[in-house]
């Protein structure tokens, strides 16, 4: 993502979701998941997901309620190794922490949702090489407080799902101030 002069002092993060702002639904996860592949390609904006995103895609996604969701997938690279030849446990979590927070784009709630707890549960590790869907859901949607869910499943070789490895649970904040108060 190249920057526009006047935005040469903001964080790139900053930058990205001011232009995000008049995409809608689906769309606002499907730039969120570009954007990571543009950061990854140019070596002096690497952040934290940019060993991460090339490898995770778009399966699905429902914005119909009463829980809306999006299904991902991610193939676990050298680069996600714990040192065991597994998802190291903080992958894991960055995975579900950014994956659980797209669906909330489906029913455009406005506002800058802040992560407020994230239990992960690891339940199997998955192997470097496994292909794992990441379906993403969520529970309830507030004007201040969300709930969402995920889970991180392997994918068998003939492409059905397989064994749960990891499930999470995400609370989100809305930090914005209302309307009214601005």
């Amino acid at each position: 993502m190249s920057r526009p002069s006047e935005d040469k002092d903001l964080p790139l993060g900053l930058v990205f979701l001011e232009r995000m702002k008049p995409l809608r639904g689906i769309e606002k996860a499907e730039a969120y998941l570009k954007w990571g592949l543009e950061a990854y390609k140019d070596p002096k904006n690497h952040e934290w997901m940019t060993n991460i995103s090339p490898y995770l895609s778009i399966v699905s996604y429902s914005s119909s309620p009463p829980h809306p969701s999006i299904t991902f997938k991610f193939t676990v690279q050298p680069i996600h190794d714990n040192g065991l030849g597994n998802l190291h446990g903080g992958c894991s979590s960055t995975i579900l922490d950014v994956c659980t927070s797209l669906p909330l784009h489906l029913i455009s709630k406005p506002g800058y949702w802040q992560c407020r707890t994230l239990n992960v549960t690891y339940l199997r590790p998955a192997p470097v090489g496994t292909v794992v869907h990441i379906k993403c859901e969520v529970l309830h949607a507030g004007r201040n407080l969300c709930a969402l869910r995920g889970e991180m499943r392997a994918v068998t070789e003939d492409g059905r799902e397989g064994p749960l490895l990891v499930v999470c649970e995400h609370g989100k904040a809305n930090t914005d101030p209302p309307a009214e108060k601005l």
